[in-house]
């Protein structure tokens, strides 16, 4: 079974509309979201997760509707943006509570990822820096070993050093087995990087799909394609 299937996708925020006629994913793959603000890569991702529901069209993850059964759906999914709120407790006690909620919660893996991304677990997360804050997320949203994973500018206030441990947690969720990520940012080159496909949309479309290479097209990199598209 496809972690993903979507078919006639139409979904109205505003003025706003997202407009996916067939996309499916394959498991064991990394998928880049890029595109301008506003393209509709949150809401493409936001579907999906089941936080906000389609005007038309079917959405499925493993088989079910993620918007009608999103408590099963979030139990194979991790989700993770920019602005997700998190509980202000310290690190140890949040990610203790979080456990109880997840069958699949890994404490070993809990622990590597707070080694790797240089949290201490007795913290609090009103402490936290804004790039720690992004960290903590990151643990939370892996540390039961989803089978699709979904991120939304994950790479938001980290350095070089946390970008590039957070390209290796990716690339590492996904050598483990079958899972899927589908990750959208602005930082072009990491997806270039990491993404096994792209998806390049623009004004609620899916303009291109594609290997960078492929969506790059005549442009020398992703980059200047979607410098072009502005310019354009």
């Amino acid at each position: 079974m496809n972690p993903f299937q979507i078919t006639g996708l139409r979904c109205k925020r505003g003025q706003f509309t997202l407009d996916v006629p067939e996309l499916h994913g394959t498991a064991g793959t990394v998928i880049g979201l890029v595109g301008r603000n506003g393209a509709g890569k949150s809401t493409l991702l936001q579907v999906m997760a089941g936080l906000h529901h389609a005007d038309a069209g079917t959405v499925r993850v493993f088989g079910m509707d993620p918007w009608k059964e999103g408590a099963k759906v979030r139990l194979r999914t991790g989700w993770m943006s920019d602005d997700m709120p998190i509980w202000a407790l310290r690190i140890d006690r949040l990610l203790s509570t979080l456990k109880g909620f997840y069958p699949t919660w890994d404490d070993a893996l809990v622990a590597t990822l707070l080694d790797k991304l240089e949290l201490d677990p007795k913290r609090r997360v009103t402490d936290l820096s804004k790039g720690e804050h992004t960290r903590i997320r990151l643990v939370i949203t892996l540390a039961f070993k989803p089978d699709l994973v979904l991120l939304d500018e994950p790479a938001t206030g980290l350095d070089v050093p946390a970008r590039r441990a957070l390209l290796e947690l990716i690339l590492g969720v996904v050598r483990e087995g079958s899972r899927t990520v589908l990750v959208s940012s602005h930082q072009v080159d990491d997806i270039e990087r990491i993404a096994d496909r792209v998806l390049l949309i623009d004004g609620g479309r899916i303009t291109g799909d594609g290997t960078a290479r492929e969506v790059a097209g005549d442009s020398p990199n992703l980059e200047e394609r979607l410098a072009a598209g502005r310019r354009a």
